[in-house]
């Protein structure tokens, strides 16, 4: 089982030489045997084991002989020891989640701290993944939940996943290493504890290694999962354009990659959390819908269709109705838009600058009128090289979406509209030979 382990750290690259590693150690049979194998390899390696033990503050004395049992071990091995106390129940009341839920969470934060930047290890086995992967079967999933568990995800490691529970509990007696029995583990109250006991002992009788045959499942679409998700990106990189997805090429994925491509999208403008099958399924849909048309998704996601593109954006108020007059010489503050504009006068035309979207100079003895920032209004124009357009039907050339026009913001003087803020300037008021009077504009996010 040693060589086995090295085996799985090697392949899976879990630690470097001379790394920290913390261990969660419950005083299970799994953990105990995980603190063991690595504070054996460790010699070898040089790699800093300890233990770290998560008082829960659930199960009384027994709890505490738990934590004693880990102490008095790690003290005989040479292994250090931290042993954290927690008020579980409290915490789960506070942040309004389930009892196992806090749990989970308070144990990787503590093991996280311990670890100091080092790996953390968690003693997962090749049951665990059984039980794991049956349970989000019966749930619904997709193959990312079927890959289940992975020998490593981010910066902990699960050296066991590949052991059985009954070789590690062969492990222990061989070595002589006791261990201690949660008596909640026995509890059918839990999903997990009823596939445990009830389900997998009855496939291991109607079809014997189905523990082993599922955990390798697991494996094998682990690896598929990691291929299939790199085509995804591949292929959400060629689609993108102008803040949005071409909508015909992505209705000429494969629905497989389609779906996989619309998921990495909406992960990068937000959270999955809460994201469904049918929520890709009615993006999937809103692809054949003209411009225009949109839906709403979890967390403040707006998805809409924009001229044959798929936009994805955070859903926030337009800020619209409202009008600033700038300070000449000065700052004026844009509250709706969380901005800071800055205006400057000079008789000398300014010299190198940061032109952007966001910085322009005009010609400021064209400006007749008191210098905005405002949103748009009815009525609105501005002056093209050959006569005038309507704002408007400047947003429609551009093809500027209708939800989007409002929270456009413009400087303008009166009913004129000289800079579209990052995009169009008049020409009427930029700069020339014989200008005398110059006025930077430059604007700032605060």
């Amino acid at each position: 089982m040693l060589e086995k382990v090295r085996w799985t750290m090697k392949q899976y690259h879990m630690c470097g030489r001379g790394e920290r590693i913390a261990v969660g150690v419950s005083g299970g049979a799994d953990s105990m045997a995980l603190l063991h194998l690595l504070w054996r390899l460790s010699v070898q390696e040089e790699w800093q084991v300890q233990a770290v033990h998560v008082h829960h503050g659930l199960r009384g004395a027994e709890a505490d002989a738990d934590a004693a049992y880990v102490e008095e071990t790690c003290r005989c091995w040479g292994i250090p020891c931290t042993v954290i106390r927690l008020d579980v129940a409290a915490e789960a009341a506070k942040r309004k989640l389930g009892v196992e839920e806090t749990g989970r969470i308070l144990r990787y934060e503590a093991l996280r701290q311990a670890a100091a930047g080092g790996k953390i290890a968690v003693a997962h086995h090749a049951n665990d993944q059984a039980e794991t992967l049956l349970m989000r079967l019966c749930r619904g999933t997709g193959m990312q939940g079927l890959a289940a568990m992975r020998p490593v995800r981010e910066d902990v490691i699960r050296p066991l996943l590949f052991c059985g529970r009954e070789e590690i509990e062969v492990y222990c007696r061989q070595k002589g290493i006791l261990w201690r029995e949660d008596s909640t583990n026995r509890e059918t109250a839990y999903t997990r504890n009823r596939l445990r006991h009830q389900v997998l002992p009855l496939l291991e009788q109607v079809h014997g290694g189905s523990i082993r045959h599922l955990s390798e499942a697991a494996e094998l679409l682990a690896a598929e999962e990691d291929f299939l998700e790199k085509e995804a990106q591949k292929a959400l990189a060629a689609l993108e354009e102008r803040g949005g997805l071409w909508a015909a090429a992505l209705l000429e994925l494969h629905p497989a990659l389609r779906r996989r491509v619309l998921r990495l999208a909406v992960a990068q403008k937000g959270s999955l959390r809460d994201v469904t099958r049918s929520h890709i399924l009615q993006l999937e849909e809103l692809l054949e819908k003209e411009s225009g048309k949109s839906i709403c998704l979890p967390h403040g996601l707006w998805a809409g269709m924009e001229y044959g593109r798929l936009v994805l954006k955070r859903q926030e108020m337009a800020a619209v109705g409202f009008c600033h007059s700038l300070e000449i010489g000065g700052q004026t503050a844009v509250p709706e838009l969380g901005w800071l504009v800055e205006t400057e006068v000079s008789l000398e035309k300014p010299g190198e600058f940061c032109r952007d979207d966001y910085t322009n100079v005009f010609d400021y003895d064209k400006i007749k009128r008191e210098l905005c920032c405002r949103s748009r209004r009815p009525g609105d124009r501005m002056a093209l090289r050959a006569g005038s357009k309507k704002l408007k039907d400047l947003f429609i050339d551009e093809k500027i979406p209708r939800e989007e026009r409002d929270r456009k913001a413009l400087i303008a003087c009166g009913g004129e509209v000289l800079w579209i803020v990052g995009g169009r300037i008049s020409p009427a008021v930029l700069p020339e030979k014989d200008t005398k009077r110059y006025i930077t504009v430059r604007i700032r996010r605060v």
